[in-house]
């Protein structure tokens, strides 16, 4: 769903954004001691500096609505990710990025957001590694049991404000716009507006 930054009781900054389970890379499928959080998905806590990274399985829905007290209490609930493993993992990293000077990209992150449509649905969206049948990447876009992809987006994505994921949600899937009947509301958001005579 959406990141959250906050600080813990020491000060230390911590961002924190959950894992869904269609988005767990296939490496870590193979990893039997997250078999029961293959089911929820988790919540990743990291420290900005990125030296200490903590995960929370099984984890409230709730949790992107916690005022920052009730996520340092998710915080200590989370189990530490080894040493070894984090080490593990940016090693990984450096290996598939030959650029380290360049600024760490959002994607490299497994952000999912989450938010409202003008209609009222809810959904999420979250950069896939690995989609079906072995393409690139896609942004996608889940509500339900509905996925839309996005095969190009700004690399802040992340960042971006709701209105902004509602614009590239309606990129990903155009509707051609309805005609208008005179005295009838518009539909949808690109409807043409009923002409005056």
């Amino acid at each position: 769903m959406a990141v959250r930054e906050f600080a813990d009781e020491r000060g230390r900054k911590w961002r924190a954004w959950e894992i869904r389970p269609e988005e767990i890379h296939p490496a870590t499928r193979s990893e039997d001691y997250l078999a029961d959080c293959y089911i929820t998905g988790w919540i990743v806590f990291e420290t900005i500096e990125g030296d200490e990274k903590r995960r929370l399985c099984p984890w409230p829905m709730n949790w992107a609505n916690e005022t920052d007290a009730g996520l340092r209490y998710l915080l200590s609930r989370a189990d530490p990710i080894p040493a070894l493993k984090l080490a593990s993992e940016r090693r990984s990293a450096d290996q598939v990025s030959p650029t380290p000077d360049l600024a760490p990209d959002i994607t490299d992150l497994h952000v999912v957001r989450s938010f409202r449509y003008p209609g009222g649905r809810l959904w999420t969206v979250a950069v896939i590694t690995y989609p079906e049948m072995g393409g690139p990447p896609v942004l996608r876009f889940t509500s339900g049991t509905r996925n839309i992809d996005l095969k190009t987006w700004p690399k802040d994505w992340a960042d971006q404000p709701d209105d902004q994921l509602v614009f590239m949600l309606r990129k990903a899937a155009p509707r051609a716009p309805t005609p208008v009947t005179p005295g009838m509301p518009r539909r949808r958001w690109n409807d043409a507006p009923e002409s005056r005579a």
